[in-house]
């Protein structure tokens, strides 16, 4: 299992409020637990559950991100738990 602490960040003159976070459905769908805090400068989401989920999650974020036209930075703190690491 992992957990993935996630901030975007606008590049340039985009404001917080034009990115796109991964939806509640996006995230029940893939069994993800969630906790979402917009912030001024960052879009901040802490996601756990299933290694394969979490890494899914995280290229659908940027990549909805960078489909959308916007310029971001993703900074992303990894975290396992649980007892088989070959899973990550």
């Amino acid at each position: 299992m992992l957990k993935a602490q996630v901030s975007l960040y606008p590049v340039g003159q985009e404001e917080v409020t034009s990115l796109q976070g991964l939806s509640t459905h996006f995230l029940n769908e893939h069994a993800l637990d969630y906790d979402s805090q917009p912030g001024n400068t960052s879009l901040n989401t802490t996601i756990a559950g299933p290694s394969d989920e979490v890494w899914t999650a995280l290229r659908h974020l940027f990549q909805e991100n960078l489909s959308k036209g916007h310029d971001v930075v993703m900074v992303t703190t990894m975290t396992h738990y649980g007892d088989n690491p070959e899973q990550i």
